[in-house]
């Protein structure tokens, strides 16, 4: 069986699958909102920014005319990857490219894009007197069910002028579902063994981590100061076509059963060899193309509440 610990790969292919996932109707409110902010350019920073997916997903969705972007990561090897492969595919967008010291600009007549990205823990950054109260729009993708949200959200939104916007999504919310179902009660104990999982895990002494995280959001959003104006839901789903799964998402099937099988492998309230069986079934049926995936997320819209530069960041005033 090939290997499914290539996360940089994984990143890539999960690219179709988030662009399917995420809430239409809270990224229109995300664009609405950044309207007024047309005639000057948007500062965007986005936290845990992987490969430069939402990088590239701004551009490609057209967002705002002139961002400039900055990209923070904790994994030196995924700013590499992003480094390698975003100029190549701002080319392929037919934009001209041009270096800078941090990175470099990507332009066409009409639009212009400038990223820079650093590999560093998002929390610490976050925390430099200059990132206070400096950015127009924070992103955070698939981050914050990584992260213990009640100590970051404070130190996210620090970032942000008062008015400016919070756009955080893909937060798990306690479902995934296989099928065809192997064993009903078998796969309830290893689903609910693996959301415990996330919910007890910690790195450097820090929680990080929540099974829960979308549901809860709502209300630490508040307590951070922030107010909600869009939320919604933005469910992975994943199945396979008559000419099985398109692009790549068949290897982020396999990285998705190889992420379970490793965490539950050798967990004391399951038998090892039923748990090796059933990803051995599992990689098999995507194969097959056969399986069906379903994870549960949501994401969100925020303000942050502040000065009288809110009404007009929020076109709506609200």
């Amino acid at each position: 069986m090939p290997p499914y610990d290539d996360f940089q790969r994984y990143l890539a292919a999960k690219v179709t699958v988030d662009d399917r996932a995420l809430n239409k109707d809270v990224w229109a409110r995300l664009a609405d909102g950044v309207r007024p902010l047309h005639a000057r350019p948007l500062r965007v920073l986005e936290m845990g920014a992987g490969i430069g997916s939402m990088a590239q997903r701004l551009w490609r969705w057209r967002l705002h005319p002139h961002i400039l972007y900055t990209g923070v990561d904790v994994s030196p090897q995924n700013i590499i990857h992003a480094r390698q492969t975003l100029r190549a595919w701002a080319r392929r967008q037919g934009a001209s490219v041009l270096e800078t010291q941090t990175g470099f600009v990507m332009h066409t007549p009409q639009r212009q894009m400038t990223l820079s990205l650093a590999a560093e823990d998002a929390l610490t950054f976050v925390q430099r007197p200059e990132q206070q109260a400096a950015w127009d729009l924070l992103i955070a993708h698939a981050f914050l069910d990584l992260v213990d949200i009640a100590t970051a959200l404070p130190r996210l939104l620090a970032t942000l002028e008062p008015g400016g916007f919070g756009y955080f999504t893909i937060n798990f919310d306690g479902l995934t579902l296989f099928e065809p179902t192997l064993d009903e009660t078998f796969e309830a104990r290893l689903m609910t063994l693996y959301h415990r999982s996330m919910d007890a895990r910690f790195i450097d002494g820090r929680p990080a981590g929540d099974s829960r995280t979308g549901r809860r959001l709502f209300a630490q959003l508040q307590k951070a100061g922030a107010r909600v104006l869009a939320a919604g839901a933005s469910d992975w789903v994943v199945i396979p076509r008559e000419d099985g799964y398109p692009d790549d998402e068949a290897y982020f099937l396999h990285a998705i059963i190889h992420t379970v099988h490793r965490e539950l492998a050798g967990h004391p309230e399951l038998d090892r060899a039923q748990v090796d069986a059933w990803a051995q079934m599992r990689h098999a049926q995507i194969e097959r193309g056969e399986l069906l995936y379903i994870a549960h997320q949501l994401d969100y819209l925020v303000k942050r509440e502040g000065s009288q530069q809110g009404k007009h960041l929020d076109d709506e005033g609200r």
